[in-house]
This record gives C-alpha cells, structure tokens and sequence, in this order.
C-alpha cells in the first residue's frame, strides 16, 4: 500500500533526466493529491508550489516513485 494518499501534500522528487530549458524541471515542486492508482503506480496532482514555469493549478499524472509527503 502506498503511503501517499488522496488529499496529502507532496513534493516531486529530482531526478537526473529532467529536460532542461526550453524544458520544465519540477523538481520540489508542490501539490496535492487528487488520485492514486497504486495498481498501475501513479497518482494525479493538482500542483499547488512551483517555480517550474508551469501554471499553478495544473493538473499533473506522475509515477508513485517520483513524489514524496511534504
């Protein structure tokens, strides 16, 4: 079982292939958490804190492996 679940606060990990610019690096960017599938190992967010160029409020699907509890 996943230890994120819907309505928690969580940090998107760095990692070493993040495009760079014209790109969007999200590392340590912040939302909350709308949905998870632990099934297929992702969880949807609505992005909340960044500094990545994209929009507050964006809705994001990552891997369960690349975010973190706040």
């Amino acid at each position: 079982m996943s230890e994120v679940k819907v309505g928690d606060i969580v940090r998107i990990k760095n990692r070493s292939d993040w495009p760079s610019p014209p790109g969007y690096n999200l590392a340590d960017s912040e939302g909350k958490v709308t949905s998870v599938n632990e099934e297929e190992g992702f969880v949807t967010i609505h992005l909340e804190k960044t500094d990545s160029g994209i929009a507050k409020g964006t809705t994001l699907v990552l891997r369960l492996e690349n975010v973190k509890k706040a």
